[in-house]
């Protein structure tokens, strides 16, 4: 089994979701399939959106493809013991330097980071504080 080395942001699945989703990011996403994963935090947020929906076709159309297409073809990695240390690290560290950064975001990251994964996300801006203070890694494959 191939270990998973990309860990995608929410924004990630939401453009692939899209009617007319960017092609650079379709691209890299077919080209990595096997080597992508979700955070559990992510998964969260996907399924929390979903839900937040009205009733009707719209939810139905999304909710189906989230449970038959994305959660079918990546596996989620579990915010876990190592990933709340490091978590704990990190919002330590930038609440040293006054740097407060989104709980999600650190959590995310964090994941990332105790799984030595590459972070793909759109804002990259969110994560630049946490890179001050964690080796995280992030691409933004819309570039």
């Amino acid at each position: 089994m191939i270990r998973p080395y990309y860990l995608l942001d929410t924004n990630m699945i939401s453009e692939i979701m899209k009617p007319n989703p960017n092609k650079s990011v379709c691209s890299k996403i077919s080209k990595y399939e096997k080597l992508i994963a979700l955070p559990s935090t992510v998964w969260t947020e996907l399924l929390f959106g979903v839900n937040s929906l009205p009733d009707g076709k719209r939810k139905n159309f999304i909710s189906s493809k989230l449970i038959d297409e994305i959660q079918s073809t990546y596996d989620i990695i579990q915010y876990d013991n190592h990933a709340a240390w490091i978590q704990a690290d990190i919002r330590s560290r930038l609440q040293e330097i006054g740097t407060p950064v989104d709980f999600p975001d650190t959590q995310i990251a964090s994941i990332a980071v105790s799984n030595c994964m590459i972070l793909v996300t759109r804002n990259t801006k969110h994560f630049e504080p946490i890179q001050k203070v964690a080796p995280l890694m992030v691409e933004n494959w819309f570039e």
